[in-house]
C-alpha cells in the first residue's frame, strides 16, 4: 500500500517536471529563430541571450533533472516494468530528448559568442523535433504496447 501511494506521488512530480521541461524544449528553438533573425541588432541579441540562458538554467535543466529523478524513482517502485519492451523504447526516446536538450545548450553557447551555425529556417524546423518525442514517450507510457 505504501509503495503504491508513493508511486502516485512520484508519477505526479515526474509529469509536472516533464511538462516544464517540454515547455522549455518547445520554446528554446523559437528563441533561436528570433536570435538569428535579429542578429544585427545588439540590444535584441543581448535580451535574447539573457532569455535563453534563464530558460536553460532556471527552467529546463532543473525540470530535466527532476523528470529523471522521479522517472527512476517510479522504476525503483515498479522494477517489473524493466521486463517490458515499451519502457526501453521510452528510455531511448528520453535520451533522444536529452541529446536535443544539450544540442540546444551548444547552439545557445555558439550564438552567445556571435557564431550562427543555423539558419532561421533550420531553427524553425528543429523546433518541431520535441513534438515527435512527446508523441513517442506519451504513447509508450499510456498504451504500453509491447
Amino acid at each position: 500500500m505504501f509503495w503504491s501511494s508513493l508511486y502516485h506521488w512520484f508519477k505526479m512530480i515526474h509529469l509536472i517536471a516533464m511538462v516544464a521541461w517540454f515547455a522549455g524544449l518547445f520554446y528554446i528553438f523559437r528563441l533561436f529563430v528570433y536570435h538569428v533573425k535579429h542578429r544585427d541588432e545588439p540590444s535584441v541579441v543581448a535580451a535574447l541571450i539573457t532569455m535563453e540562458e534563464k530558460l536553460l538554467r532556471i527552467i529546463m535543466k532543473p525540470a530535466m533533472v527532476v523528470t529523471f529523478v522521479f522517472g527512476f524513482a517510479m522504476l525503483y517502485v515498479k522494477p517489473v516494468w524493466l521486463q517490458y519492451g515499451w519502457i526501453w523504447v521510452k528510455i531511448v526516446g528520453v535520451f533522444g530528448l536529452v541529446a536535443y536538450h544539450f544540442y540546444a545548450v551548444s547552439i545557445h553557447r555558439k550564438m552567445a559568442e556571435g557564431q550562427y551555425p543555423l539558419t532561421e529556417r533550420a531553427c524553425r524546423f528543429i523546433n518541431e523535433v520535441p513534438t515527435l518525442f512527446l508523441f513517442l514517450v506519451v504513447f509508450l507510457a499510456v498504451i504500453k504496447p509491447f
